[in-house]
C-alpha cells in the first residue's frame, strides 16, 4: 500500500508544486450496535467505562502503516479527526448499552459508586502491507473487573484482519473501520457469553433453576 498510494501522493504533490497542501482528516466509520432483548434473569449493577488506552504512535494522530514487522510508517497528509480511543470506546459503550447486561453504562466519573469497571487497550490499528497484499489489522483486549472485590470478572482479546481492496485512503479507512469494529463485536459477545455463564453457574450452585 505504500507503494500504491506513494505513486498517486506522489503525483498529487508534482501537479501542486509551490502551493500549500493541507492534512485530510477521517473517523473511524462504526455503524450503531444492534440492541437485544434484555437478559431474563435480569442485569448486573452500574459500569464505568474507562476510556481505552493506546500506544502514542497509533493515536497521535497520523495513519499508520506497516511494511515490515520492525517498520513502522505514519501518513503525513492522512490523519485522525477523532481520537480512535474516543471512537471504540464510544462504540463499545453503546453496544453494552444495547446489550442490557447492566442496569447503567456510562464512562468512569459519571456514576458515583459503580459495580463494575471496564478498560481495555487498543494494541493495532494499522495498514500492513504485504508486497501488494494489503490489510487493514485491529487488535483490542479489554478486562472487566468488580469495583468492590478488584476482582477479574472477564478477559479477552480480539483482532481482525480486512483486505484493502478499494486502493486509497477512503478504502484503507474503511477496512480499518471494518477490522475495528469486528474486534469491538466480538469482545461484546465474549463478555455477554462470560456473564451468561457465570449467572447459570451461581443460579445452580443456588439451587435456583438455570435459565
Amino acid at each position: 500500500m505504500k507503494y500504491a498510494l506513494g505513486v498517486f501522493v506522489g503525483t498529487l504533490v508534482l501537479a501542486g508544486c509551490g502551493s500549500v497542501r493541507y492534512p485530510a482528516n477521517y473517523v473511524l466509520n462504526l455503524q450503531p450496535p444492534t440492541a437485544r432483548v434484555a437478559p431474563s434473569n435480569g442485569p448486573l449493577g452500574a459500569l464505568a467505562v474507562r476510556e481505552f488506552r493506546c500506544p502514542e504512535y497509533l493515536c497521535e494522530g497520523r495513519i499508520v502503516y506497516r511494511s515490515g514487522p520492525e517498520e513502522v510508517g505514519f501518513y503525513e497528509y492522512h490523519r485522525w479527526a477523532m481520537d480512535p480511543r474516543h471512537a471504540i470506546t464510544e462504540y463499545l459503550q453503546e453496544g453494552l448499552r444495547a446489550q442490557s447486561l447492566f442496569k447503567s453504562v456510562g464512562l468512569q466519573g459519571s456514576d458515583s459508586e459503580p459495580e463494575y469497571v471496564l478498560s481495555g487497550s487498543i494494541e493495532r490499528l494499522e495498514e500492513v502491507d504485504e508486497g501488494r497484499d494489503v490489510r487493514a489489522v485491529c487488535t483490542i483486549s479489554a478486562q472487566l473487573l468488580d469495583a468492590r472485590t478488584r476482582s477479574l470478572v472477564w478477559s479477552n482479546t480480539a483482532s481482525q484482519t480486512v483486505p484493502v481492496e478499494k486502493r486509497d485512503m477512503r478504502g484503507v479507512v474503511g477496512s480499518l473501520s471494518a477490522a475495528a469494529q469486528t474486534a469491538a463485536d466480538r469482545l461484546l459477545q465474549s463478555m455477554a457469553g462470560q456473564l451468561a455463564a457465570t449467572k447459570r453457574s451461581e443460579a445452580t450452585n443456588q439451587g435456583m433453576p438455570a435459565r
